[in-house]
């Protein structure tokens, strides 16, 4: 149901004219009285896993349009729902059976969200980028809710998709001096500071972490076979 039954005549479908966060307003065809009203209220989400990953809107359209949704989706589970929940989305915009659809789970009027948000591609893209910064990241998607979310998958149910957590790579003592000498080789820069095969470019995180932390990580790799870097990346996946 879109709306509460109408306070003058009790009938249960009044047409909705206007819905805010806070109030919605509607007419009733039966009596012809027009009543602004609370919002009615949706289904609570808070302790469904989903809502880890996706704001409350969203888990409630997949618990409703998903056949047996996975508690802890994995990265096509949780692309495809984005799209399909992003495209009933873009169609509430313009088709009233769509609009009406979106209501009934949405604790958001559509007009209030983006109109184009960040793909779930998008999103990985830049938390791999951004070494999993969750501020860097929604700085550059522009939708930090989203990012929130995505962030907390890769820290939980998406954790091997985090290149950080890719398959493990070894550092041979000439690949070493080979980036201390100023080199900035791939199969080099990611097994020695990172202990991974790869990872995002390297002039991304070398402009992230600073040309003098990335030389003191690979002093420390050397003297002692430590990878600051890598503990610091994998700390923020523990804490944001």
């Amino acid at each position: 149901m879109i709306s509460p039954a109408c306070d003058q005549c009790g009938h249960p479908h009044p047409d909705l004219l206007e819905r805010r966060r806070d109030r919605i307003r509607y007419s009733c065809q039966l009596c012809g009285a027009v009543v602004t009203a609370p919002p009615p209220s949706l289904a609570p989400v808070g302790d469904d896993p989903l809502a880890a990953f996706m704001p409350p809107r969203m888990v409630r359209w997949v618990r409703q349009a998903v056949p047996d949704p996975v508690d802890e989706p994995g990265r096509a589970e949780l692309a495809r729902w984005y799209k399909e929940f992003d495209a009933l989305a873009d169609r509430a915009r313009g088709s009233a059976t769509a609009a009406a659809e979106f209501r009934r789970v949405s604790e958001v009027p559509v007009e209030d969200l983006p109109a184009k948000p960040p793909t779930f591609q998008k999103v990985c893209a830049a938390l791999h980028a951004a070494c999993y910064d969750r501020d860097l990241a929604a700085a550059r998607t522009g939708d930090p809710e989203r990012t929130g979310h995505v962030w907390r998958w890769f820290a939980t149910a998406g954790r091997d998709e985090a290149w950080i957590n890719g398959k493990p790579a070894g550092a041979t003592p000439e690949q070493v001096r080979e980036l201390l000498d100023g080199a900035r080789s791939t199969a080099a820069f990611f097994p020695v500071l990172f202990g991974v095969a790869k990872g995002p470019t390297i002039a991304g995180v070398a402009e992230q972490f600073g040309d003098e932390r990335v030389r003191a990580a690979l002093a420390a790799f050397a003297e002692t076979g430590a990878r600051p870097l890598r503990e610091e990346i994998l700390r923020r996946l523990e804490t944001g």
